[in-house]
């Protein structure tokens, strides 16, 4: 910017600053108070906003690729569909050592937001706390299942994630559902995630991700879809099938 044009900002700050102290703005001062008011104007700095590290470790980290496939992405979220749940989900976090029982639904089909806000406050992620909406199709998946199995709760491993948790996450695809509240990592207590895997393919309602080797089964809200992955061929991939439909193929 030419010395010029910031001198002449410079002036109009003073000149606002005086106003909103009750100077007038008319009335003339000395020279010498004009620019002991302009130096000390010049050499002020305003307080910073606070912020946390998490924040500017998240904004350091994020790029405009995953900015922009997480905006366009819920432009489109999944639309909800009733799986046979009972419009009663529970949710364990170990990790955290919390429980919530969110009665989400009712019974004439609407769907209760304070609820569904207990559930993605339990889905929050890990690293950062942030909390995003979850997906009401994925809550529905997790419904049907949890039903299916005896209604006794699920165990959530991973819920939503932060493009920095989610990079620092090994085998992680760059743009993946659950940065988008679309997915969940649960374990079913009593039942092998086979199992889990396996019922869950008959709904045809999301991805389906079996992981043997660590035992846990991974849902999502996004298309049909099904997979497997050991940890030693974990290494060597980047993520099983990630894009959603109607979200930008970057």
């Amino acid at each position: 910017m030419k010395r010029s044009a910031v001198f002449a900002a410079s002036i109009l700050l003073l000149l606002r600053a005086a106003a909103e102290s009750g100077a007038e703005p008319d009335k003339e001062i000395p020279a010498s108070e004009f620019m002991e008011r302009f130096s000390s104007m010049l050499n002020s700095v305003p307080t910073p906003p606070a912020v946390t590290e998490a924040e500017v470790i998240e904004i350091e980290d994020s790029d405009p690729e995953t900015y922009i496939f997480i905006s366009r992405a819920k432009l489109h979220p999944p639309k909800p569909v009733d799986l046979g749940g009972d419009g009663r989900l529970t949710l364990n976090r170990p990790d955290r050592g919390e429980q919530i029982i969110a009665r989400y639904r009712g019974r004439n089909g609407s769907y209760n937001r304070k609820e569904l806000r207990k559930i993605d406050r339990i889905m929050r992620c890990s690293l950062t706390a942030k909390e995003t909406p979850v997906s009401i199709k994925l809550v529905e998946i997790l419904d049907a299942i949890e039903d299916h199995f005896g209604k006794g709760g699920i165990t959530l491993l991973s819920g939503y994630r932060t493009p920095t948790l989610n990079s620092r996450t090994p085998g992680a695809a760059r743009r993946s559902l659950p940065m988008l509240g679309w997915a969940a990592d649960i374990r079913i207590p009593g039942h092998s995630p086979a199992t889990v895997a396996a019922y869950a393919r008959k709904l045809r309602a999301g991805g389906i991700g079996y992981y043997p080797d660590i035992s846990f089964t991974h849902l999502d809200a996004g298309r049909a879809r099904y997979w497997m992955i050991r940890r030693s061929a974990a290494a060597e991939k980047t993520g099983p099938p990630a894009i959603p439909q109607n979200s930008p193929r970057n």
